[in-house]
Parts: structure tokens; C-alpha cells; sequence
């Protein structure tokens, strides 16, 4: 295993595999209505959380929705993820047992530019444990979106780990 596998791996179980996860299962809108076209990227969201729900379809169907040159960044650490890490980190996460239990999400912002969606929200999970163990993390997200002949794909993502939820 590469160096850099290794501080993906401490990385993803420190942060909380889910604060990627990003979704709008359950949460408050900061707006008070959305554009169709700001739905279409909402709907997106949802599609990306639901893979890593209870009985989700898991790191495959998680990883249809990320872009090509896809990278996420936890604020404050020194490791980057691209698609291909990353992905095979949430195949490690669900195949260990674990699933996003409940999910809080407060849209604040879907700015778009032509081809591009920028996203703001705050998450609050809560992780199912393969043993029924739970643990919570919450985390302020900044993303960047793109259309494609697919629909809304995720290019990139900014977490901001916030104090325990």
C-alpha cells in the first residue's frame, strides 16, 4: 500500500467518510425556493447520499456521480483525494459495515454559472457501525459542480470540519 493510501485511509476515518457524502436527505433550505435548475443539482445531491445510506448502492453508484478530475480536500490537513482514492475509500467504508443513519443538511447557496453549480451547506451525520456502533461528525461544505451529458456530477469539494455536533 502507497504512503498516500495510508493518509487516505487515517484521513477518511478521522474526518467521518459521510461529511463527502453530502446530501440533502433531510435539512432547511437557506432560500425560500429553488430554480429548476437548482433542483436539477439538488437532485443530484440526493442521488450521491443515497448510495451511502442504509441499504444504499454503495461506492460504484457513489462514484457515477463524481466528475473526471474530481478532488476533495478536508480544510486544515495536507491530503487531497481525487476520484479514484476516494471512491475506493467509501467501497472500504461500506464493505467494513458502515452507512450514513441520519443526515442533516442546510442548503445555503446554489450559485450557477453556465456549466458550472457553486454549492454551500452545513451536514450533520450520524454513522451505523457494522456492530450498531454510532458516532456524528457535521462539517460546512463548499462545492463546485459541473453539467455533463449525465447531469450535475461533482468536481470538487471543500469540508470544513466543524466542532463536535
Amino acid at each position: 500500500m502507497k504512503v498516500g493510501q495510508d493518509r487516505t485511509r487515517a484521513c477518511w476515518r478521522g474526518v467521518a467518510l459521510a461529511l463527502a457524502v453530502l446530501c440533502p436527505s433531510s435539512g432547511a433550505l437557506a432560500q425560500d425556493s429553488w430554480t429548476p435548475e437548482q433542483r436539477e443539482v439538488l437532485a443530484a445531491m440526493e442521488e450521491l447520499s443515497d448510495s451511502t445510506a442504509p441499504n444504499g448502492t454503495g461506492a460504484d453508484a457513489y462514484g457515477a456521480v463524481l466528475a473526471e478530475g474530481f478532488s476533495r480536500w478536508t480544510i486544515g490537513s495536507a491530503v487531497m483525494n481525487d476520484k479514484h482514492d476516494w471512491v475506493e475509500g467509501v467501497r472500504e467504508w461500506f464493505d467494513e459495515g458502515w452507512r450514513v443513519a441520519d443526515r442533516q443538511t442546510q442548503h445555503l447557496e446554489i450559485l450557477i454559472r453556465g456549466d458550472l453549480a457553486f454549492t454551500r451547506r452545513m451536514v450533520e451525520e450520524t454513522y451505523l457501525g457494522p456492530a450498531g456502533e454510532q458516532s456524528k461528525s457535521g462539517a460546512a461544505l463548499a462545492e463546485v459542480w459541473v453539467r455533463s451529458d449525465l447531469g450535475w456530477r461533482l468536481l470538487r469539494v471543500d469540508v470544513h470540519p466543524l466542532a463536535d455536533t
